[in-house]
């Protein structure tokens, strides 16, 4: 019988290492899929993450949250879904997302939101979640267009080369630091207010926890004229990708182009710390609404799209797998 076979388990804390040491392995883990990442949301989520075992061995976990009657996977992350062990055969993977549904399905849950992990995050090729949710008929309700280059395809067009001369030129200091305050409280802040009436996702007390406990994975750069900070950016880097987090220049900085400047020396002199970088996204409004500007200027470094999706699966739907696994 395959509820047997497959077992669903309740994360506990007393799984943190086992958790963490899984997903450190995994074919699509990162550092943002860590109980140590995940855990500095605090009391802010229902956490109900998942572990999933196959005749006693950890196939697949689950990072997760539960809000009224939908499972999210996962609303304090920027991506999740089931993390998959490195050499899953497909149809272990299918049963692992079909005892999962089944699960919510019996606890009184009738949807499961999942953010997919884009695959530049994954170590070998891992759709098996996208075939999980064609089969399921699960709906893709969001789709968000990144602008990300390999280092090696790094190709800026003539007038970002331009504006990176003059910016180059300009005498800017760019420097590498672990201390998040002058970029969250001279530009990010300041900047978010004026052009959004908003603030960063992470306070500055929440990003110096995530930068002092991921030191290797979480960089700061910051430029400079003179004493004076003009710009920045923050990357979350895993194993493969370094993704911008945070993009954000004072009214001064932008007016000079320090961004230009920056961004092309990460790219070309900070290169072995990733084989593929990214800008993020551009969009609003679930993926229905694209600026423009914002992603002309990512291209302009020679970037091209890559897509990350979100989707919603009625947990009901989990016996539409059942004709594939039995």
């Amino acid at each position: 019988m395959l509820e047997a076979e497959y077992k669903v388990v309740e994360f506990s804390e007393g799984a943190s290492q086992a958790w963490d040491d899984f997903v450190c392995n995994a074919k699509n883990g990162t550092f943002m899929l860590t109980r140590k990442f995940i855990n500095y949301h605090g009391e802010r989520f229902v956490d109900s993450s998942l572990m999933i075992y196959k005749n006693d061995r950890l196939i697949a976990v689950l990072p997760a949250n539960i809000k009224d009657d939908i499972a999210y996977s996962h609303q304090g992350l920027s991506y999740a879904g089931l993390v998959l062990k490195q050499l899953i055969k497909l149809q272990d993977a299918l049963s692992a997302f079909y005892v999962v549904l089944k699960y919510f399905d019996e606890k009184g849950i009738k949807e499961l939101i999942v953010k997919q992990i884009p695959s530049l995050y994954q170590l070998t090729p891992s759709d098996e979640m996208n075939y999980a949710f064609f089969v399921t008929k699960s709906e893709l309700y969001r789709r968000d267009a990144a602008i990300c280059l390999k280092p090696s395809m790094y190709r800026p067009n003539e007038n970002r080369k331009r504006r990176i001369k003059l910016a180059k030129s300009h005498g800017f200091d760019i420097r590498e630091t672990n201390d998040m305050a002058p970029f969250w409280n001279d530009v990010l802040i300041p900047n978010l207010q004026i052009s959004h009436d908003g603030k960063p996702v992470h306070s500055l007390d929440e990003i110096q926890f995530l930068k002092d406990s991921f030191p290797e994975n979480i960089k700061q750069y910051d430029i400079y004229e003179g004493n004076k900070i003009v710009g920045g950016t923050t990357l979350f880097t895993t194993k493969k990708t370094s993704l911008a987090q945070y993009i954000s220049a004072t009214p001064y900085g932008k007016s000079k182009d320090a961004l230009s400047y920056l961004f092309s020396h990460i790219i070309t002199e900070k290169s072995n710390d990733f084989e593929y970088f990214s800008f993020g996204h551009s969009n609003e409004d679930n993926g229905h609404v694209l600026n423009q500007t914002l992603s002309y200027w990512k291209e302009s470094f020679g970037g091209s799209t890559l897509t990350h999706d979100f989707y919603k699966t009625k947990v009901s739907h989990y016996h539409l797998i059942e004709k594939l696994i039995r």
